[in-house]
């Protein structure tokens, strides 16, 4: 692989070291990187996310670094940019940050006030050529819209951001924290080791693993052989159903059940332009009936096919299966992917609706320079899952982690339009977002799991086990639709413009204006807002569902 090791002196020091912490996952921290990152895709692979600072092949300052700043005044550098304390020698370097989010708004059609108090820091530091670690964490307390509220009533977490706690009449209070070791021997072998998230493709969406649902501990092994990069993935999940669903209130504070994740994801270089991806993970829980086993180590095997090993215990494990595939063309470039849980080719060719037909596929493109205006960039993406795809006949083993999908917030029996343009021009930022989806949710006082809902059961689990809160089972076995259930519709609507004042924590000033239309065949509910603020804007909140 063709790639230079990032000067890690970010601000006009002669010091070099290893930088091997990780680019952020936000999508407006990297909206200035990514024309870079994707007309030079061929010299290294972008699909597995976050990216590896040191794997990139240009230096981050020439791109973060406020060339309108007076390097001689302290206080102008320390809020515009860098970081707050910076320590350096000749072979480590400490670098740390507070965060922010202090945002107010108002909510227009229910004339209610909102507002987001987030205080928290930023920690980085590099230990030589090979070692490098970063922590982060977030106190917040904030009054959401309507829809967001009922969502994390309903949820009892705040999307991707944790456990929701009451706060005063109507707001919540949750935290997070997130941190990793990262250690690269060479060229070839990069280990992370840490509590964070991940995002698996080259779209907004990620129908194999985003960063929609909360952090959690994970091992990550990458190895990367130029045109070729092989990650294993292992993570442990929680169920924080587990207690209501069981009957239990959970009065001696055990702790939520635990399920694990091993996935592996290959990627593929097969020319300059043209990449192509393997994935495939499993699923399995603390205990299987009958009998009882802990972690399962054939599961840790690094390059064996899950399906095979899973097929070999005879195991009720949920494996999945994808390949996705991008092209590189004119400052642009065009995606995919295709998941499968479950498949059944005869069945497909009888287009009888058969249940176990689990899949669902994306197509996106994304222009750099759209209309000949620099930094102007324009995306278009569909995606598509079938009813049932990610959940599993124990919903203990659905593909999801703290009460959210693992892949796509809306979970499964939907289809999603959505649009985005970006535009920025030295510290102003544009973006406006569309949104437009249909899905099949769940009707009232029915217990039947028409597909949406990844915590229902995809059979008789919970009658069977005398449980509650997990659905009774499919409909049918065959004549399954799309959006069958309670066929609802969003259409969302995001502007917002925003000045950034420290490139480097991606610190700005936002005004943000946020139109949403809900209805399904029970009700309608409108929501519009406003809201401004000053914010470290690193990480994705995917409040566009």
């Amino acid at each position: 692989m063709n790639r230079l090791f990032f000067l890690l002196n970010i601000f006009c020091s002669s010091v070099v070291l290893g930088q091997h912490t990780n680019l952020p996952l936000g999508y407006s921290f990297n909206s200035d990187l990514n024309e870079l990152i994707y007309d030079n895709s061929d010299k290294f692979h972008t699909s597995f996310k976050p990216l590896i600072k040191s794997k990139l092949f240009f230096s981050l300052d020439s791109i973060k670094k406020n060339n309108i700043v007076n390097d001689d005044s302290w206080f102008l550098r320390k809020i515009f940019n860098e970081h707050l304390f910076e320590l350096r020698n000749e072979d480590f370097e400490l670098f740390v940050s507070p965060a922010m989010n202090f945002s107010f708004g108002r909510e227009l059609d229910e004339d209610q006030n909102l507002f987001t108090n987030t205080r928290g820091f930023m920690v980085e530091s590099n230990l030589g050529d090979n070692l490098s670690f970063s922590s982060s964490f977030f106190e917040n307390q904030s009054i959401f819209p309507n829809y967001l509220y009922s969502y994390i009533k309903q949820n009892k977490v705040v999307p991707g951001q944790g456990y929701a706690r009451t706060f005063k009449e109507n707001g919540f209070d949750y935290a997070m924290a997130s941190g990793y070791v990262s250690y690269r021997s060479d060229k070839f072998f990069s280990v992370q080791f840490g509590h964070g998230k991940h995002f698996i493709g080259d779209g907004y969406r990620s129908l194999f693993l985003s960063d929609n649902s909360f952090n959690y501990p994970y091992l990550m092994i990458q190895t990367d052989l130029g045109k070729i990069q092989y990650t294993n993935l292992y993570a442990e999940f929680m169920d924080i159903n587990y207690f209501r669903t069981h009957g239990s209130d959970n009065k001696d504070q055990i702790g939520y059940p635990k399920k694990y994740m091993s996935s592996h994801h290959l990627s593929y270089n097969l020319s300059s332009k043209f990449n192509i991806s393997l994935y495939e993970s499993v699923i399995w829980r603390m205990n299987h009936a009958p009998g009882s086993r802990g972690f399962d180590v054939n599961y840790l095997n690094p390059i064996s096919l899950l399906r095979p090993i899973e097929f070999s215990l005879n195991s009720p494990d949920n494996v999945l299966i994808g390949i996705s595939s991008k092209y590189t063309f004119n400052k642009s470039y065009l995606y995919s992917q295709l998941i499968v849980d479950e498949f059944s080719l005869e069945d497909l060719k009888k287009n009888n609706g058969f249940w176990g037909n689990k899949y669902g596929y994306q197509i996106g493109f994304k222009k750099f320079n759209s209309l000949s205006i620099n930094n102007l960039t324009f995306q278009v993406e569909y995606n598509y899952v079938r009813p049932y795809t990610y959940a599993h006949h124990n919903p203990q083993q659905n593909y999801a982690h703290y009460n959210q999908p693992l892949a796509h917030p809306l979970g499964a029996n939907f289809s999603e339009m959505l649009f985005i343009l970006h535009y920025k021009i030295q510290k102003l930022e544009i973006l406006a977002r569309y949104v437009s989806a249909q899905y099949g949710g769940k009707i009232i006082n029915d217990p039947t799991s028409y597909g949406n809902d990844l915590f229902y059961s995809t059979g008789n689990y919970a009658e069977e086990n005398d449980l509650v809160n997990m659905g009774s089972g499919r409909p049918s076995d065959f004549g399954i639709e799309m959006y069958q259930g309670n066929h609802s519709f969003v259409k969302y609507l995001n502007f917002s413009s925003s000045y950034v004042v420290n490139p480097l924590t991606n610190l700005k000033i936002s005004l943000s204006y946020t139109l949403r239309n809900f209805k399904n065949d029970h009700e309608q509910i409108n929501t519009s807002f406003i809201s401004f603020g000053l914010m470290t804007d690193l990480f994705n909140n995917y409040y566009d569902f």
